[in-house]
């Protein structure tokens, strides 16, 4: 009898997972639930929940395997489709940016390709669309999936929660103020007045860029300069995007793929520290680091005096050049440069240093103690946020140009600040070391939030007491919780911290980066698709012996469920 796999979500995870699930030698019955009305998409890449122009910053060149590359599908669309997006077809290129709603676009033709493959390699694949998944009840060594609007039961021998991104499905939580840019399509009714949008990164980005081109067009000059016009009843429109260090991303740069290996700073030379404990892990991994830059780019390394400092005071001199120029001056200089040297495929060192190091430090993270972690958390997470998350060129000429237009200003809010939207009739009111600013309309664009165990939307789950709270150990040897839902390597929930539930995987990444504060984007996506995929399969090919022998705890509410 075929075993029967459920996957809530279709997103990149579940577009992944399935890929490897395919592979396997056994036939499986494959189900999968997904909760907007196109499958194979995800959030952040679906039509109306995503403004065209808001664009990826993910190039075809770094998407993982597919069946076909990004390049390669754009290359066979119709001329009708390529001008809707502005798309020159000459122009196609492995290393260019798309907008997110292309992306989603491509993701359906290969969600497709993978069901057919699949279903010719005799797995029977369902993909049930506008059916959300209301709970999850485990049942004997099985469980039970409850979906759609009749509250329908299947039993599966697996499940894989890939839910991704969560974000309010009405984001406006009072008059003028939204919790979320997305669905793109609730800023449609807001007013251009005044508009204040929280974050500078590439979600803030998204979110100035759909109010923009509601009130007005970006057009090019026949020298390439990039100009922007507000319409004709408009004229009140300006936007204002404030962040603690009031600072732009920088663009896009140049760098080898894929990524060359490290000389200091290895995965086995973290392996091997994180294996001597906890105590001292963080600085000792930035210790890594420095090195790594130093031998990687001396020049930089001397000129922030990287030897005289620490974890605590890496960050400000990090920023600290950038932080000391206008942000639309530094932005305008940094994209030139970054132009320069994608024309002459030259890499800048350091930079590239920290981002090809930033995953192998990720892996430690979680093996820090509690003080640590909120050292980490404080400054030090922050520089490999900045370095790996830069911004299409294009994002950063628009921005470019709202401020020679006079429609956008960057406020720095400084370590205290208030944002509150009582006592006004919309919007909100902002409070900080500068002064007080008051907007029309207000959008926090922070991007995604960590979500806690308890935010899991399955009660059979929490009730059989199989979803904990993931906990950190102090100096002391206590544990203190750290928010997200504790799972192992294979992203199996942990009862008690210690025994993860067979069959069930929960790569869903709201709720794993306490723990894993890079794990974001469509790599690491393939990442963890791959990595639940492979484990269901191996879990398929152990011996049957082994599986009767499995150890079964008993819940009184759930009945019995099958543990490693």
């Amino acid at each position: 009898m075929r075993k029967r796999v459920a996957i809530v979500g279709s997103g990149p995870t579940a577009l992944y997972a399935l890929q490897d699930l395919t592979k396997s030698k056994s036939s499986l019955a494959i189900v999968i639930f997904e909760d907007s009305a196109i499958a194979g998409k995800g959030t952040p890449y679906q039509r109306g929940i995503n403004d065209p122009a808001m664009l990826s910053n993910i190039p075809s060149i770094e998407i993982p395997d597919l069946p076909e590359t990004l390049v390669a599908w754009l290359a066979e669309q119709s001329e009708e489709y390529l001008s809707e997006f502005e798309i020159e077809r000459i122009g196609i290129s492995d290393r260019a940016f798309y907008p997110r709603v292309v992306i989603g676009d491509y993701f359906r033709a290969q969600f497709e390709r993978i069901v057919a493959k699949g279903e010719q390699a005799n797995h029977t694949i369902c993909v049930c669309e506008r059916s959300q998944v209301a709970d999850i009840a485990p049942s004997g060594n099985r469980f039970v999936v409850k979906y759609g609007e009749e509250a329908s039961l299947e039993l599966f021998d697996y499940v894989i929660v890939a839910t991704g991104h969560s974000f309010p499905s009405a984001p406006e939580t009072s008059p003028g103020y939204f919790a979320a840019p997305w669905p793109a399509t609730a800023l449609q009714s807001i007013p251009s007045g005044k508009i204040g949008v929280l974050g500078t990164s590439l979600s803030a980005i998204d979110a100035v860029m759909t109010v923009a081109t509601m009130f007005g067009r970006f057009d090019r000059n026949a020298d390439g300069c990039l100009n922007y016009q507000v319409q004709d009843g408009h004229e009140g429109f300006e936007v204002s995007m404030m962040s603690r260090k009031g600072l732009l991303p920088e663009a896009d740069f140049f760098f080898p793929i894929p990524y060359e290996d490290p000389l200091i700073c290895t995965t086995q030379a973290v392996a091997a520290r994180m294996a001597l404990g906890s105590s001292g892990l963080l600085d000792d991994v930035f210790d890594l680091l420095r090195q790594e830059l130093l031998v990687a780019d001396p020049e930089y390394a001397q000129f922030i005096g990287l030897n005289e400092l620490t974890v605590d005071t890496f960050a400000a001199a990090y920023y600290g050049v950038r932080d000391s120029f206008d942000p639309f001056e530094w932005a305008a200089s940094n994209l030139d440069e970054a132009k320069r040297n994608y024309a002459a495929k030259r890499t800048v060192a350091w930079r590239y240093a920290i981002l090809i190091i930033h995953e192998i430090i990720e892996t430690a993270v979680s093996y820090f103690t509690a003080e640590d972690l909120e050292r980490f958390n404080r400054s030090f997470k922050s520089i490999f946020a900045d370095d790996y998350a830069t911004v299409p060129h294009l994002s950063i000429e628009r921005l470019i140009a709202l401020r020679k237009a006079n429609r956008l200003n960057i406020i720095k809010l400084g370590d205290r600040s208030e944002i509150s939207s009582d006592n006004v009739e919309r919007g909100a009111i902002v409070t900080f070391e500068d002064g007080t600013l008051q907007f029309d309309t207000f959008i926090d664009a922070t991007g995604q939030k960590t979500l806690s165990a308890d935010d899991l939307p399955f009660p059979s789950l929490h009730d059989a007491g199989l979803i904990s709270q993931a906990r950190t150990v102090t100096p002391r040897g206590n544990l203190r919780r750290t928010g997200g839902i504790d799972v192992d390597e294979q992203c199996r929930p942990l009862i008690a911290g210690i025994k993860p539930v067979r069959r069930l995987h929960i790569p869903a990444v709201s709720y794993l980066l306490h723990k894993r504060p890079f794990v974001q984007g469509i790599t690491s996506a393939a990442e963890l698709g791959q990595i639940v995929a492979r484990s269901v399969i191996a879990d398929l090919m152990r011996p049957a012996r082994s599986r009767r022998a499995a150890t079964a705890t008993k819940s009184p509410k759930a009945g019995a469920i099958e543990l490693v």
